[in-house]
């Protein structure tokens, strides 16, 4: 339960308070000026009661967002307005992580005033996608390795699913706005590849293969491709007489998985 006197002020918005509100954050030329919109109508709204404004506040008196807090679908009405109009700059991602530290609380209060119509769509009418040739091989060489693996282990296996599902997942978000409405796709490896973005963002889609083992109990050994085999650690035990079982055949595409990294 909410304990008021934690508060400054808690209180609901008015229908009146919330459309400047979104009217100010919908008018914003930047993704900065979406945060200062936000604050100054927000904090300018529950600050007006107690005789102050945001004025008065600066870098030896910070507001402390904290102290105040909204109905919850309130919190989430000005936040989704704010991650709506970041989508023309491509700051979707970057709005979401900087709304933590600058909203007020939220409480939870399902009858409290809420806009009745959707954020409208907000995100630039093309998506321009640059692919160099490198990276157009890459990802032709993904596919086929998804292929490859749902020919040899099935396609309802766990080598298939696992890999056409991650590769899929990662490659669906380079379409994705998100970021910016300009994105260059380069090569960063055989079946990686690195993303740059309008944001400023840059991301890899990495492999990460699957190593073939040895699954005899207690051994710790690696099999290469050519059926060489090492250990990582000098001591690690390996299989008398070197009879190693591995974790799957010398002739299968190697399993693996893609994953994002920024």
């Amino acid at each position: 339960m909410v304990n008021a006197t934690t508060y400054r002020v808690q209180r609901a918005l008015t229908g009146a308070e919330l459309t400047a509100i979104t009217t100010a954050i919908g008018a914003a030329g930047s993704a900065g000026e979406i945060l200062t919109a936000m604050l100054r109508n927000v904090f300018g709204a529950l600050l007006a009661p107690l005789g102050e404004s945001l004025d008065g506040y600066g870098p030896n008196h910070q507001l402390d967002p904290g102290k105040f807090v909204i109905p919850q679908p309130q919190w989430e009405a000005i936040s989704q307005a704010c991650i709506a109009r970041a989508a023309a700059f491509g700051r979707q991602a970057h709005m979401a992580i900087e709304l933590i530290n600058v909203m007020p609380c939220a409480y939870d209060d399902p009858d409290a005033v809420v806009p009745s119509t959707p954020a409208a769509d907000q995100r630039p009418y093309e998506h321009v996608l640059t692919v160099t040739r490198e990276a157009a091989d890459v990802i032709a060489a993904c596919a086929r390795r998804c292929a490859d693996l749902g020919g040899y282990f099935g396609e309802n296996s766990p080598q298939y699913r696992e890999a056409a599902g991650s590769w899929l997942g990662n490659l669906s978000q380079v379409f994705s706005m998100a970021f910016g409405a300009r994105t260059r796709v380069t090569r960063d490896g055989d079946l990686s590849l690195l993303v740059s973005c309008d944001s400023g963002l840059v991301y890899g889609i990495i492999f990460h293969p699957v190593r073939r083992r040895c699954t005899q109990p207690g051994c710790k050994a690696v099999i290469n491709d050519d059926g060489s085999t090492w250990t990582y650690m000098p001591d690690d035990p390996a299989c008398p007489g070197g009879q190693h079982v591995p974790s799957y055949p010398q002739d299968a595409p190697a399993p693996g998985s893609w994953s994002f990294h920024s």
